[in-house]
Parts: C-alpha cells; structure tokens; sequence
C-alpha cells in the first residue's frame, strides 16, 4: 500500500531533503488554514487541513533568519509529480509566494519550473539529481543578481518583530519582493519606488510594521521613516500596530505646544491633514515644512495609495527623493474598464503605476479565500422594477415635486429634463423605492440569518441615509412585535460625517446593539468589524477603486462568531465591476466626485435641492444569485446554475454513465481523487448540496440525480433500503459477518460515504463485537467483501 501525503513528507521527502543540506530552518513547513466555503448563513472552514508544502530557504552564516527561494509542493507516493504543474500555474505560484523555483515531489521523482527561464522540466530522480542547499543558493545569486556575501544583502534575512511572530506567507513574501526591488535600485543607483497590492482585510499594516523593524534591524534607517494615510481611523490602526513593534519610538506627529510630538521617533505616523498636505490654498504644505527639512526620512509608507490622488502625497515625497518610497494599496492591478470611468480612478492608478511601477507583489481577495484568511462571499442581486425607467423633466412637475428637506414645492427651473435610475435618491427621490428595497433587504436578512445580524447600507447621500435608517428601524419594530421580542437600541443608525461613528465600536464588539450602520463612504476604508454579515449597495458605483474598498468590509474572518463568509446584496447591479479589466488613461480636467456619481456625499449644505415624488409603484425582482470565485486569474462572481452545471460537467467528464460513476464512487481512492479534484478546482461539492437543499443527501444521490438523472434518496433511505433489499444476501452468510455489513448500512444512514471509510467505523459497538474485519474474512478478502457491500448499498 502507497504511502498517503503526510507519510511521504515524513518516510520519503524529509529523508531526502536532510541529505542534500536542507536543515529546519532552510526548510520551513508552510501550513495554511482550511480554506473558507460559502455555506450557510455564516460560511464555514472547509474540513480537513489547508495546504502543506515545504519552502525552501537560502541560509547564510551568522544571518538571523532564512530566505524562501523555491516552493517545495508534496504529493503521495503514487501520484504522478508532473501532474498540475502547468506553466501559467507554475508562474502564478512563484508569484504567490515571491519564489524563484516551483518543484513537485511524490518523493521518487520531481518535475521542476524556473520562473527565470520560464521553462519545466522532469521527471527526474529524487533523491540523486534534486539540488541540494548549497546549489539552491548558488543558483538564486546568478538568477537574481543579488550577491548574498554582500552587507547590504542582509536586508533580505532580517528577522521579523516579536510583536508579529505569526506571519502569513504572503506577507512575508510582500516584504521580500519589497526588499529585492530596494536592492536593485540601490545596486543601479536608481530612486526606489516600490508599490505593494493586498486585498482589504490581508494584514497591510502589521506588514509594514514587520518591512520597518526589518529595515531597521538591518540599518536601513539612518533616518527616520514615516507612515502616511488619509484618516484618523488609519492613523490610530497604524499607530496601535506600529508601536507593538517600536514601541515609543512609533508616534502619530501632532502639534504640542508648538513642537512636534514626534520629532525623536523612528516612526513618526501622520495625516496628510497634520503634515497640511490637504490646504489647496497654501503653496507648500505648513506643519510639513515647518518641522521637516528636506531629505527628513529614509522610508515613506503611503497607506491605501490608490485613494490618493497625486497632489495631496506628492509633496511629501518631492522633498525627501532620496529616501525610499512604498505605497500600499489594496486596489487589484486589473480593474472594470467602463465608458464612463471616472476621471479619478483613471488619475489615480495611472500615477500609482508611473510613479512606483508595476506592483511588485500582488495579493487578491480571491487568493485569500482560497487560503482560508478571508471570507468567503454569496451575492444576491435585486432590481427595483423603477430602476428601468427614464423620468421626464414633464412626468417630476405633473407628480408635483417638493425639496425632499423642507417640503417646499419645487419650480419647474429647478428641474432637469430627465432623470434616470443613477440620478434617484440623488437628485430624484422616490419614497415609495426606499421603502420596497429596505422592506425586500430585510426580508433576505430574515431568509439569511435573521434582521439581527450585522449589516453596512451604502447609501446615495445623506438624506437618503436617513431615510433607509428610518424604513430599517420601522421594519425590525414591526417584527419583534411579530415575534414578541424587545427591540434592541440602535438597530439602524446613520454613520456618516454628520454623525454616528460613536456607534461603531458597540456595532463593532456587542451583539445586543447597533446591527445595520448606513453609511455613504465614511466606512468604505479605515473600519475594521470582523463580525460584519453583509455588505449592501443601494447606491450606484462607477468607481471600482471605490467598489472593492466597499466590498472589502465584510471580508473580514471573526473566529469568536464563527462567521466565514459575507453576504453582498447588490440592488444597483455595482457587482458588475467584478471582473474586468480598467485600462488606465491619460485624463485632464477636473476630477469626478469619489463615487463616480453626479450628485452630494455626505454634508450637504448649500447644495441644489433633492427633489422628491411621491406615487410612484415600485416592486424589487431577483436578479440571481453568485459565487464569488476566481477564473483565468480574475475575480468573478459565477451565476449559481452556472457554477452548478460546471460542477457537474467535471464528474461527467469522470464518468460518462451512472453505472461508470457507481463504479468510481465505491473504490476509495478514486472517489477521493474526483474530490480533491473538485475542491483544487475551486468546486465546492459541499456549496451545491446547499444550493440544491440536499444536506440530508450524500453527495453520491447528488451527483447521481443532477448528473445522471437518477432518484436522489436520503441517507437513511439508502441506509434502510440497503438493509431491506439484502436480507437473502445477510441471511447466507455467517451471524457475525451479517451483522458487520448490516452495521454498514446503519452507518451509512448516519454519516453517508465517509462514515464507511473512516477507520472509527471499526469502533462501533455493534461492529467491533461482532468481530470486524475478522468476521469479513469468513467471506473473503475484507477488501473484496466491503467492495460488493457498497455495490449493493449504491445500486439500489
């Protein structure tokens, strides 16, 4: 019998990997968690384990710690080693894990990609041609350039901060790929520019805490290094993480009595508001000049880069050219190209990628799922029918319109001559259209979940806001009455820049208040609710920058809740910006509002009024439903009947007939294998159990009724049938061996396919005193014997 994964790491690869020079530290075991599957209304941790490879490290003398320059990739014993090393994989998994070298080993033979050259090759024998630790090292230094005798090499074996030893490899692979690009502008004696992309909820912070101890550990700071953002909330996040590393030598710059409260820090933590980087009417930028010289620091950090435009951080770093320049980004690289992309996303990314270049790392949402970091997601789509109408300056006058604030009647010079679906709860507000989608968002939150799960509204403007948190309250009053519940306070609040951030941190930590925060963009970046269920769009978005910063609120993994998966209602089809890509142009002029739109954000004063009508038949319609999942690379999110038919073309592709997938499904191995196969594929058979509503079936009657249009029985109806359609067969064998095989059959009942092939079901009381596998060799080889069982159990 062939040795199973672990078993070959253990008896075959760790053997062989000490012999050729690989010590623990030069070979780090890389686990990740189970990766996260859309389950349920909370999601769950997918059973079993997450991945399990060997990275294989460069060590030199006295260095303190190792550098990861190859992928080691296990398999078991008699699987084939070339099997999944495609080229675009093999390139993708360096990318992912910053390494120069892919390998895979069932511990005889290994194939092999050099991301170098580009080429694969093998199988070769193992044990006797796999370079050996000396020979990795070499072999790094020729393709990379990078000397490691060198001093300044040490930069790449710094070791990490106490206050993080738990880092996840793909921060620690951000943090190499940073330093490589250090290394070689210093080498060319070129201004380093370095541009990081992680997906919101992936840990940028507690990386650049880790990149600047690093750096400093390696004296790469003779200067001071600064930690640039955009909001308080930010500032306090990098503050509290930044200090765990530094400790008082991590401070947020602030005025004291006329001085800086950072002046003897290595990390001084700022506000482009502090440093008055945001006074358009100031030719240079006051606190900046007035306490930094230039050429101040030797590291600047611009967290959430893309949401910067240009004029606001570009001063900061035309004084200090010298020192060494990172954004941090969490805005993928590929992005919607769209006919009416605003001027700002274009802007924006286009100086991201001409002043820093292509990012040098890149981590997306997707990726994260996969590996169990971040959530997984189910979208639901709704449309107001009213959404399809286009409104005549005519038809708002004959429907008598007021100001939506004080009730006046409207003139017919304020009123535009059309007005479309964009335009409503901006411009045009329709009652009767708040009203149905809150009242059809609480009926999903009661379909998924219950109303007492925590929620993020992205509203339109503020006085729509109001009015969501108005119909949300009425309709969580009505059904605790319903169900003779006491309402709890602050169910629905409105948190934007007119008020309502003292309810975040209660909606944040307490389950017994403030649940559905309706926002506009005050909580698109900055605010971290791990709980949080859903994120919903009642407003319209042409920005994707903005759109994945929305999204990435819910992203977030809450193990204490044992929440796994958000929910993403999308009223106004902003979905569609998953996908695609935004192609970056040269655009002049003045900038678009942050969300694309036309209309006011939050405060509002002196603005046109909001002109509202009232009458109006407004019903919501599903759209459908999806799974967000990647494909080709990309982020998609894929219809459920579509991932369904996928699903099931990939076990047709097994087993063209149900007496060919009968076969299959009973010998062990291969029904594994169609599995593993599945789950490396990115599908969920467990997922599409969910959809179909078969939880009380085994995924054989699944597969076999959607796939092969047989009858679906429950697991107990199988179970019993199995028991009441073999009593000849049970009654012409031995008591003992009867009674095992009937224990299969009750088994099966209970945990279907896997409760036969676990080995707890030789510790069942009724099959453990019965004898066993000793009572089956009364009929035969055991193996044999359990084989026909199964025939028999899946051929009713």
């Amino acid at each position: 019998m062939s040795y199973n994964e672990a078993e070959t790491r253990y008896h075959l690869i760790d053997p062989a990997l000490r012999d050729k020079g690989y010590d623990d530290a030069s070979k780090l075991k890389l686990e990740t968690p189970a990766p996260v599957e859309a389950i349920g209304h909370k999601g769950r941790r997918r059973a079993g384990g997450g991945r399990t490879d060997y990275l294989l490290c460069v060590q030199t003398p006295n260095c303190p710690a190792p550098l990861p320059v190859g992928v080691l990739e296990a398999k078991k014993e008699d699987a084939d080693p070339l099997k999944g090393m495609q080229q675009a994989k093999s390139y993708a998994e360096c990318s992912r894990f910053h390494v120069r070298y892919v390998f895979a080993t069932n511990g005889h033979l290994y194939g092999e990609y050099d991301k170098t050259s580009g080429l694969q090759s093998g199988p070769h024998p193992f044990k006797e041609h796999f370079p050996s630790h000396a020979g990795l090292t070499r072999r790094y230094a020729d393709d990379t350039g990078i000397a490691l005798d060198r001093p300044d090499a040490a930069l790449l074996f710094a070791a990490d901060s106490a206050a993080y030893p738990k880092k996840r490899y793909y921060q620690d692979a951000a943090i190499r790929a940073c330093f490589e690009k250090i290394l070689r502008c210093e080498q060319l004696r070129q201004p380093c520019r370095v541009l990081l992309a992680l997906a919101t909820g992936a840990g940028k912070t507690v990386l650049a805490a880790n990149l600047l101890w690093r750096l400093n550990e390696a004296q790469g700071l003779p200067k001071p290094a600064l930690f640039l953002c955009d909001r308080d909330e930010l500032r306090e996040q990098a503050y509290n993480k930044l200090s765990a590393a530094f400790g008082d030598s991590a401070r947020i710059v602030a005025n004291s009595k006329g001085r800086n409260a950072a002046k003897n820090a290595r990390v001084h933590i700022a506000t482009y508001q502090t440093l008055g980087l945001d006074d358009e009417d100031a030719e240079t930028a006051s606190f900046l000049s007035a306490h930094y010289p230039p050429d101040s620091f030797s590291v600047i950090i611009i967290d959430e880069c893309h949401r910067s435009a240009w004029g606001r951080w570009s001063e900061v770093l035309l004084r200090n050219p010298n020192a060494i320049h990172i954004g941090l980004t969490a805005t993928p690289r590929q992005l919607r190209e769209s006919r009416t992309q605003t001027a700002e996303d274009a802007q924006i990314t286009a100086n991201n990628l001409k002043y820093f270049g292509e990012p040098v790392y890149e981590y997306s949402l997707i990726q994260a799922q996969e590996d169990g970091y971040l959530a997984a997601c189910e979208i639901v789509k709704r449309k107001a029918t009213i959404d399809a109408k286009t409104f005549t300056g005519e038809e708002v006058l004959k429907a008598g319109p007021i100001d939506a604030r004080t009730g006046l009647a409207v003139g017919v010079e304020q009123i535009k001559a059309q007005y479309i679906a964009r335009q409503f709860d901006d411009e045009l507000l329709l009652p009767e259209r708040v009203a149905a989608m809150c009242d059809d968002l609480f009926r999903q939150f009661c379909l998924h979940g219950g109303p007492e799960q925590k929620a993020i509204i992205f509203c339109t403007r503020d006085i729509h806001a109001d009015r969501v948190v108005q119909q949300m309250n009425n309709l969580y009053s009505l059904w605790c009455k319903q169900q003779g519940l006491v309402a709890k306070d602050h169910y629905a609040f409105k948190c934007t820049a007119s008020g309502g951030r003292e309810l975040i941190q209660p909606m944040r930590g307490s389950g017994e208040r403030a649940f559905i925060a309706c926002t506009v963009d005050l909580l698109a970046t900055g605010v971290d609710i791990e709980r949080l269920n859903a994120v919903v769009f009642f407003r319209y978005l042409e920005s994707s920058i903005l759109f994945y910063q929305m999204v990435g609120r819910g992203a977030r993994i809450d193990e204490p809740t044992q929440k796994y998966k958000f929910w993403l209602y999308d009223y106004t089809g902003v979905t569609d910006l998953f996908g695609t890509d935004f192609i970056t142009a040269n655009t002049s002029g003045k900038s678009a509002k942050p969300d694309g739109g036309t209309g006011g954000g939050e405060g509002e004063g002196g603005e046109p009024p909001v002109i509202q009508i009232a009458g109006q038949q407004v019903s919501v319609a599903s759209e459908g439903r999806y799974i967000l999942s990647r494909r080709d690379g990309r982020d998609v999110k894929i219809p459920i009947d579509d991932y369904r038919r996928e699903i099931l073309q990939r076990v047709l592709s097994e087993a063209r007939s149900l007496h060919d997938f009968r076969q299959l499904w009973i010998a062990t191995q291969k029904r594994r294998e169609l599995i593993d196969h599945l789950l490396g594929d990115n599908y969920s058979p467990e997922l599409l159990r969910e959809l179909e509503e078969m939880q009380d079936f085994d995924y054989y009657d699944m597969f076999a009724h959607h796939g092969y249009h047989a009858q679906a029985l429950k697991r107990r109806q199988r179970g019993q049938a199995y028991l009441d359609r073999n009593l000849s067969w049970f009654e012409s064998m031995p008591g003992d061996s009867a009674i095992v095989l009937k224990g299969f059959g009750r088994q099966f009942g209970l945990g279907g396919t896997d409760a036969l092939e676990t080995p707890a079901l030789w510790d069942v009381p009724e099959i453990q005193q019965a004898g066993g596998l000793a009572a089956l060799k009364r009929l035969g080889k055991p193996a044999e014997v359990i084989l026909q069982a199964k025939g028999r159990l899946f051929g009713i």
